[in-house]
């Protein structure tokens, strides 16, 4: 395996087409990474596009190592590590968001636990109170009992 920097199958001219593609490459995959990473967000992003942008990608790294293309190769190295960045993030962000959703549906349980402990406290309390108020009433009526 040996890499040449530029292709001999090509001109000149198709060279440094190769060579202005993996500058573009490497330019529009950067934004995007920074975003990423200051944001923490990837809501944006599909899985189905990140898994198979890193497969295929992987796929044309394996073509470029046969061909010998060492431009092919970074080109295809720059996507590669930048879908994995993003889908890390991706991951990420899934399984907070998981999270957040078994952590609300625990919240809205133990809010109906709540709501029905004090409905419960509520309805035996008034009950209770009223039973205490009639035993211990301050009426001033007297008791008749026989003896």
């Amino acid at each position: 395996m040996k890499f040449n920097l530029l292709d001999k199958n090509v001109s000149t001219t198709m060279n440094v087409f190769l060579v202005i593609a993996n500058i573009i490459n490497i330019i529009y995959n950067l934004p995007q990474v920074i975003k990423t990473y200051k944001t923490k967000s990837t809501s944006d992003f599909s899985e189905w596009f990140l898994f198979l942008r890193v497969i295929g990608n992987i796929i044309w790294i394996a073509y470029s190592v046969e061909i010998d293309s060492l431009l092919m190769l970074i080109n295809n190295i720059v996507t590669v590590t930048a879908s994995i960045f993003i889908g890390y993030y991706k991951v990420k962000e899934i399984i907070n968001n998981k999270r957040k959703h078994i952590y609300s549906q625990i919240g809205d349980l133990e809010n109906e636990q709540y709501q029905y402990q004090s409905q419960s406290q509520n309805y035996y309390g008034n009950k209770n109170k009223k039973v205490n108020d009639d035993l211990f009433s301050d009426n001033d009526e007297e008791l008749n009992v026989t003896v």
